[in-house]
């Protein structure tokens, strides 16, 4: 889903663009997880729903499991139980759960929205989170458009499909797309995009400005071989990375 603030309506020759991930770039949690456990307090989804969370989750908390493998089973999950939910359901839970966290954010983009809105950016943000939480979010972090994946919804209900899971998953594609229709050419070598895995690689090379936001080891190692700046945030202290090397990896 793609929503325009009022900037598309001034007449501009070119368009710096700032593209953000959500989770766990700018929202210190994943929108969701936590959606889902709305869901479940509200009734709406089964209590089983968090129960078949926990496995992975605790395995990722142990270090046992990586993160990449909860979310996996979190996403499962969440197609797994939207068959069948009314869409009124779901959003008023994704309302109250935006409500309730909206300000679980990081300082750094935080404070880098805001920068780049004074400045004139166009804002983006682009989550493989539903796109109805997705875009409530962005709205009230001020963001000029939002993408999130789509269900397919018949007679005010979901079906359970995704209508463009695979889209989302590849931001660059979103954000080719994106350019394409946009009411001025777009300005790459003066954007900048903000990620923090390696998914996130093919949109952060479309860009001048690639920002790698407490990056997991393989975005840091790129990112470091390419140059590109390097932040990570840790409880009061934001550290501009230079250069690192990890300890105790593994390979």
């Amino acid at each position: 889903m793609v929503w325009y603030n009022e900037i598309v309506k001034k007449r501009v020759k070119k368009m710096k663009l700032a593209v953000f991930d959500i989770d766990g770039t700018i929202f210190r949690s994943s929108l969701l997880i936590q959606l889902i456990n709305g869901l479940v307090e509200a009734g709406v989804f089964p209590a089983t729903a968090s129960k078949e969370m926990e496995k992975d989750y605790l395995a990722w908390l142990d270090r046992k499991g990586t993160y990449d493998n909860y979310i996996g089973q979190v996403v499962n999950i969440y197609w797994k139980y939207i068959r069948g939910v009314r869409v009124g359901d779901i959003k008023k839970v994704a309302h109250e759960v935006i409500a309730w966290q909206k300000d679980r954010v990081y300082r750094y983009t935080r404070d880098l929205i805001k920068k780049c809105k004074k400045e004139g950016y166009f804002l983006v943000a682009i989550s493989g989170s539903p796109d109805y939480i997705v875009s409530a979010f962005a709205k009230d972090t001020g963001f000029d458009a939002s993408f999130g994946s789509v269900s397919e919804i018949e007679k005010g209900v979901f079906t359970g499909r995704a209508l463009n899971r695979d889209t989302v998953t590849n931001k660059k594609k979103v954000l080719t797309r994106l350019i394409k229709n946009l009411p001025a050419p777009a300005d790459m070598a003066q954007s900048i995009a903000v990620g923090d895995s390696e998914g996130d690689i093919p949109m952060l090379k479309m860009v001048g400005g690639p920002i790698a936001f407490n990056p997991n080891r393989i975005l840091a190692q790129y990112a470091q071989k390419n140059g590109w700046k390097i932040v990570v945030e840790r409880k009061d202290v934001i550290y501009d990375i230079k250069s690192h090397k990890f300890i105790n990896h593994e390979s």
